[in-house]
């Protein structure tokens, strides 16, 4: 399952995103979108186990990771976008 992380701050690095969600279970990737000095951001998590993805969500979203509050939410299902990215 596709993840949305919002609102990450500056300071966290793509391993510790990875590190974050491993611990609840197995992610396929983390994906952090790039950003600009000092502001916060945001990534794409893949949980391929649906049941331990809506439990990241469950658990995570809210949390407080360097200072900023996690967005973390299941991605909407939209024809054309996979991942992210928006397929032709």
């Amino acid at each position: 399952m596709n993840l949305y992380v919002g609102n990450i701050a500056a300071a966290v690095n793509p391993a510790e995103l990875q590190q974050i969600f491993a611990g609840m279970g197995h992610v396929l990737y983390a994906k952090l979108a790039e950003k600009e000095v000092g502001e916060t951001g945001f990534a794409f998590v893949y949980v391929p186990n649906e049941e331990r993805a809506r439990d990241a969500v469950a658990t995570l979203n809210g949390t407080v990771l360097k200072g900023e509050k996690l967005t973390v939410q299941k991605m909407s299902e939209r024809p054309g976008v996979v991942g992210g990215e928006v397929k032709q």
